[in-house]
């Protein structure tokens, strides 16, 4: 346990405090008096995505999908369903005798480059970036999910090219994240919904009763379930019968539909906090006021819809929607953002912005390491070294 609080601890720091200079040293006025734009290629942005990369490439028992992937690599064995660019990667990794660890390394500097490149023009946000990247646990499914956490970042990059109207770029990333893990393929339908930058969610009341409807269509979601079971069969089928047919199969997907339920203070805090973006939209709308910023809110939306219609462990039915999920931390970043502009002292709304900003900083804090000190050294919270470890021989038996 201490060594997972002083690990995360000063990885996390270290990289809020590289993010506090990057987004302090984002431009410069020309000689001319033209701003110009650092480039994203600078120590402060990339030695602390190394710095990630690295320590999240040396981690082990990240869950169990983690270790089907380490297996898989140290055996010579593609995991997945014939998505030939992860494929490729493993190839590499295997070509050029690379220890698992760089493998691993590789893989998380690569889906950590993409999701903060989509904001190198919005380097203000990467201090909040890193914060929620850690403090609201999307860190523990990346190198766990590997095949579809690399495949998200890699799509969040493409968004931009919904805002620009480009068809065919998006197309192009869209199939390299299909080619990584298929479920992807579904993300093209976005182009022709959101290439006119219309916002769908101007309405705060209808908001909050599709909300309310996620969680009625949730508690009638069991007793509806055995009645789609020919559709759930072919889903299985689509997916691959041979990987999925035992966890997908309806019983299976009862069971992880009763364990994943939440009832925790903390869920209901996520809920209330949810609550209260949605409330702030309009605000925050106008403060940002960006065709951009109306596309990020239509997919935290959606992912908080599907999210509360489908529980976060029922894996099997949310594969399509976990792309979405991502955007809840992106959402809390901008707000937080917002919040801290808004923090003026001298108006009643700017102190309730400052004690609400740093009541929510506290909180998840809070949240964050009572998850590491609650957890068990049997849980994937913990961080454990891959030296730590003996697994069937690994790693002591070394590729070189």
């Amino acid at each position: 346990m201490l060594q997972s609080i002083i690990v995360y601890s000063l990885l996390m720091f270290t990289m809020i405090l590289f993010a506090v200079y990057a987004s302090r040293r984002n431009g410069y006025i020309s000689s001319s008096g033209i701003l110009v734009k650092r480039s994203f290629w600078r120590f402060e942005v990339i030695f602390p995505l190394i710095l990630f990369a690295i320590i999240f490439g040396m981690r082990y028992d990240v869950g169990v999908d983690h270790l089907g992937y380490l297996h898989g690599y140290l055996d010579k064995i593609h995991v997945g369903k014939n998505e030939p660019l992860f494929f490729l990667l493993s190839e590499v990794g295997w070509r050029l005798n690379w220890h698992y660890v760089i493998y691993f390394s590789f893989i998380a500097f690569i889906q950590v480059f993409f999701f903060f490149y989509v904001f190198k023009d919005e380097r203000y946000l990467f201090p909040f970036l890193v914060f929620f990247l850690f403090t609201n646990g999307e860190w523990l499914n990346w190198m766990n999910v590997i095949r579809q956490s690399l495949a998200m970042c890699i799509w969040i990059f493409s968004i931009k090219y919904i805002e620009e109207k480009k068809l065919w770029r998006y197309l192009i990333w869209c199939v390299v994240a299909t080619l990584i893990h298929k479920s992807a393929i579904v993300l093209i339908v976005f182009y022709p919904i959101l290439r006119n930058g219309r916002d769908y969610f101007k309405s705060i009341p209808l908001q909050l009763i599709l909300l309310g409807s996620a969680f009625v269509l949730k508690s009638a979601f069991e007793v509806f379930l055995p009645n789609i079971e020919s559709f759930i069969n072919t889903y299985i089928s689509i997916l691959g019968a041979d990987m999925y047919g035992r966890s997908y199969n309806i019983e299976g997907l009862m069971n992880s539909y009763r364990e994943s339920e939440g009832t925790g203070l903390v869920y209901i805090f996520r809920i209330v906090l949810n609550v209260i973006v949605i409330l702030f939209s309009k605000k925050l709308k106008l403060f940002y006021n960006s065709k951009r910023f109306n596309i990020i809110y239509f997919f935290f939306f959606i992912g908080l819809l599907t999210m509360y219609v489908f529980p976060v462990g029922f894996i099997s039915l949310t594969r399509p929607f976990r792309y979405f999920y991502i955007f809840q931390s992106i959402m809390y970043a901008f707000f937080l953002y917002y919040l801290f502009k808004t923090k003026i002292k001298d108006s009643q709304r700017g102190v309730f912005h400052a004690y609400f900003y740093y009541g929510l900083i506290f909180i998840f804090l809070g949240i964050f390491y009572l998850s590491i000190i609650t957890s068990n050294e049997n849980s994937s919270f913990w961080y454990q070294f891959y030296f730590d470890q003996n697994l069937y021989g690994y790693p002591g038996r070394m590729i070189n």
